[in-house]
């Protein structure tokens, strides 16, 4: 391991022990417990199949993207989607982004650099609509306090420079701008030149692929987000009534955000403490105790994180094995 990826690991389970620290301090345990084996198998079970439903369309999404440089097969994108879950959800730091990349770009030829453009695409798409959806649901309960009022602004802060980066991505940089900026950056490295004319062509490629924004394949994206958010947001709704902790429209508007936003944080595996703290600092705005917003976050996490995470991990074990076995034919 590398000492940058080693740094990445140790950020991210110190900060998510700290979150968890500070997120259960007055949880009380056996209230917790109670609570969470009492929890509805029914909407349980339908959240789940709401979450697997959300992850078809994100496939779907996904696909739309990448079509403005090839057609690649909905099972193809869904596999590579559900890989690159499990391993966001074992890993800190959203590493599993630069694998999905990876691992897509193995399974069909395309360019890593030009897949990870089509994931920047989606993820900005995401953030956007997480930010409003946290802006409608407090401004709906009047603003919340000034925790939640932070946490918008920091995700506005967030939003607004990747759009700007993007943009100036689209707009300024070409093949051979791309490699005269790198000139400039590598000039004093040996073999910078070789190092700028390899890492140009990388970042035109990126670039290129974020020309997509100027098709019709974005607002197809576009299209795709607000019924996959909705369906997450049911998903989410329907766990956190099993287990007691019911929430209006204003209630999940605002979790919806606030939880999706911790993700960004490099924080533990399964996103371990600072989701837990998003859900008791937005909860707690509508009266739900720290007990119930704990065993909520929790029952998300391990019933519809922890499925696509166990459906990804199947996958990548199927197709190491295949990969092994047509390895061991070919010898």
């Amino acid at each position: 391991m590398s000492m940058r990826r080693a740094a990445l690991v140790v950020l991210g389970f110190g900060l998510g022990g700290l979150c968890l620290w500070l997120s259960t301090r007055t949880v009380d345990w056996p209230e917790a417990v109670r609570i969470f084996r009492a929890a509805d198998p029914a909407d349980i079970g339908i959240g789940i199949a709401l979450f697997g439903a959300a992850a078809l369309m994100r496939a779907a999404r996904w696909r739309t993207i990448l079509a403005f440089r090839a057609r690649i097969s909905l099972v193809r994108t869904l596999q590579a989607l559900l890989a690159g879950y499990a391993v966001n959800s074992i890993l800190p730091a959203r590493l599993g982004e630069f694998f999905r990349a990876h691992y897509l770009g193995r399974l069909t030829g395309m360019s890593r650099s030009g897949v990870l453009a089509s994931i920047v695409i989606e993820r900005l798409l995401d953030l956007v609509t997480v930010i409003c959806a946290l802006a409608a649901g407090l401004a709906l309960a009047g603003g919340g306090d000034s925790a939640s009022r932070h946490v918008l602004l920091g995700g506005a802060v967030i939003a607004a420079a990747a759009v700007v980066v993007l943009l100036l991505i689209v707009l300024l940089l070409s093949r051979h701008s791309a490699e005269d900026l790198l000139l400039l950056i590598v000039a004093r490295v040996p073999a910078g030149a070789r190092i700028a004319r390899r890492g140009g062509a990388m970042v035109a490629d990126f670039t290129q692929a974020l020309q997509v924004v100027r098709t019709r394949h974005f607002y197809l994206a576009v299209l795709w987000t607000l019924p996959i958010w909705l369906t997450e947001a049911c998903a989410m709704w329907s766990v956190c009534r099993a287990v007691g902790a019911n929430l209006d429209l204003t209630g999940m508007l605002s979790l919806l955000g606030g939880a999706s936003l911790s993700t960004l944080v490099p924080t533990a595996p399964g996103y371990v403490g600072s989701y837990q703290m998003a859900f008791v600092v937005i909860l707690g705005q509508f009266g739900i105790a720290a007990t119930s917003a704990i065993v909520a976050s929790t029952a998300v996490q391990i019933y519809l994180i922890g499925t696509l995470t166990l459906v990804g991990l199947a996958i990548l074990a199927v197709t190491s094995l295949v990969s092994t076995i047509r390895s061991a034919r070919h010898r």
